[in-house]
């Protein structure tokens, strides 16, 4: 809960600068412009998913589990050998980029795009450290420089994209130059996330040389770096896997929808709107709730090693519980209401909010699977199950291929393809991660009341927020319609979750005051007591799953 309560303002304020940040770049870039751009970062995205991201979970979760040992010498030695792995796949990455920009750009159907792959290039290399020294803090259970790094990043990427795209613009530089220099605002804001990562590292293992060395671990550098890329290959495949498929999006869709007799133009700008204005909203409840799966890790495996079964069942279970108690109201909101949250945000662009409202709405019935997906991955990697993830994302991400190549070339399907194939591939991943969680870990997952309680409580605050919307609309306060809603509907909810249980004490007594909390609530008959038979969960009989 520390981890998470640091994480998620860091990751919410992230992502909203992420969404806004594409609304004046819209103007100044265009709806063409912003296809180049997205195709060049799906590349990246795919790029950085080999390099970087795999890595730094293992390293948190090779870190914990020296740290939970008492082997603080050892945490030290597989910093210096993930580095060294971390900075040999980033500079790979960026000569890559660099040297085959234009052929990559014409593979993609998009061949302007290759300025903006060159421009992002050096963000490779950059995301790489960054990468090996956020999992070094996560996995000593400091998640501040994480949080820090990613509001930095977030700022730089704000900042120096707009400046950059507006002189550009200013210097009557074509849309695939423009393209290019608001992309290269990314750039720059890893640079300075990289730059504070850099002397939040320094200052770490300085303190820890100063202090009271433990015993340190055998293990030489050949079988460190066998560790890491044994933990680290499954989870970089799975999560590879997925940013393979935006990858293919992005000349599929464009490619599928020419096919199906649309013009070039249309089509990409059909894929534009989906791509920059729908699929944001549809990332940004699971990428909040990330910090969970970030936290649950590291956790998770400190708990299997140190044989703590009840600590293991009562992270999970609070995952799950928080997780719902997220998404399924942002879920069915955005879903009702994302016709007017689109025109809310992206004023003046009434031709691409039509075609991605439905399309968004379709999208979100998916953010519960994908955050649920996320925590699941993340407790089959602490539990030594690295493997079901990487089968479960290369069967979603084929049921998600076949699904676009069938759907996408039905006139009267077309784009709808895309979120549909999407959500059918989340139901494929999370049936697999689960049934094979159901078998291997000790303890009920999680009990249905987790989700029916916040559904129900979602339902009503929504009907709630929609009377707001009809009342302001009838009102003829159109300016003020949307914002009243979202406010009518967090209103209604809170108080409706506590009424409806949804949430535990254990939920609560780990925030900041959280006892007080819980005290005031339960004198409200707003929090249930938890019986200590509740708390266990349901333990299996076999004993072979006695032990984690």
């Amino acid at each position: 809960m520390r981890g998470v309560l640091v994480l998620v303002p860091a990751t919410l304020f992230a992502k909203i600068i992420g969404l806004f940040y594409k609304i004046p770049l819209l103007h100044i870039v265009g709806v063409e412009g912003m296809a180049y751009f997205l195709s060049a970062y799906h590349v990246y995205s795919l790029l950085f998913v080999l390099s970087a991201s795999g890595l730094p979970t293992a390293l948190s979760l090779l870190i914990s589990r020296a740290v939970a040992g008492e082997e603080r010498r050892g945490a030290l030695r597989i910093l210096r050998v993930a580095m060294l792995v971390f900075l040999t796949l980033g500079m790979g990455g960026t000569a890559l980029l660099a040297l085959f920009a234009t052929s990559l750009a014409s593979r993609l159907a998009m061949p302007e795009a290759a300025a903006a792959l060159v421009a992002i290039a050096p963000a490779l290399l950059l995301s790489a450290f960054n990468g090996g020294a956020k999992g070094y803090f996560q996995g000593r259970g400091n998640m501040l420089p994480t949080a820090l790094a990613e509001v930095l990043e977030a700022g730089g990427k704000l900042g120096f994209g707009l400046f950059f795209a507006t002189l550009a613009k200013k210097h009557n530089a074509t849309v695939a130059e423009i393209a290019a220099a608001a992309i290269l605002g990314i750039t720059a804001g890893v640079f300075l996330s990289a730059l504070l990562l850099l002397g939040a590292l320094l200052i770490s293992v300085l303190r820890e040389k100063r202090k009271e060395v433990y015993r340190a671990s055998g293990a030489t550098h050949r079988a460190l770096f066998a560790e890491l890329f044994r933990v680290a290959f499954p989870i970089t495949v799975s999560a590879s896997v997925m940013s393979l498929v935006s990858l293919i999006d992005t000349a599929l869709i464009s490619a599928r929808l020419q096919a199906a007799g649309f013009a070039a133009g249309v089509a990409n700008a059909m894929y534009s709107s989906y791509g920059n204005l729908a699929v944001p909203l549809y990332n940004l409840v699971p990428s909040l709730l990330s910090p969970l799966a970030l936290s649950l890790t590291p956790t998770l495996g400190a708990a299997f090693v140190t044989h703590d079964r009840e600590g293991a069942r009562t992270v999970f279970s609070s995952g799950v519980r928080i997780a719902a108690l997220v998404s399924i109201p942002a879920s069915l909101g955005l879903c009702v209401f994302s016709s007017p949250i689109l025109s809310m945000i992206y004023v003046g662009q009434d031709a691409a909010v039509s075609v991605a409202a439905p399309l968004l709405s379709l999208l979100a019935l998916g953010i519960l699977p994908a955050a649920l997906i996320s925590l699941s991955g993340a407790a089959l990697q602490a539990s030594g199950h690295a493997a079901v993830p990487v089968l479960s994302m290369l069967t979603g991400a084929c049921v998600k291929l076949l699904g676009e190549v069938i759907l996408l070339r039905v006139p009267t399907v077309h784009i709808y393809g895309a979120p549909i194939s999407t959500l059918a591939c989340n139901l494929a991943v999370l049936i697999i991660n689960f049934a094979v969680l159901s078998r291997v870990l000790p303890f009920r997952l999680f009990a249905g009341r987790d989700l029916f309680r916040p559904l129900f409580a979602a339902v009503l605050s929504v009907l709630a927020g929609g009377c707001g919307y009809v009342l302001a609309v009838r009102l003829g306060a159109l300016a003020l319609s949307m914002p009243l809603t979202l406010v009518l509907a967090v209103l209604a909810f809170v108080p409706l979750a506590l009424l409806l249980h949804a949430v535990e004490e254990s939920d609560l007594a780990a925030l900041p005051a959280g006892e007080k909390i819980c005290a005031i609530l339960k004198k409200c008959m707003l929090l249930k007591e938890v019986k200590q038979d509740d708390k266990r969960g349901k333990i299996a009989d076999d004993p072979a799953k006695e032990r984690i």
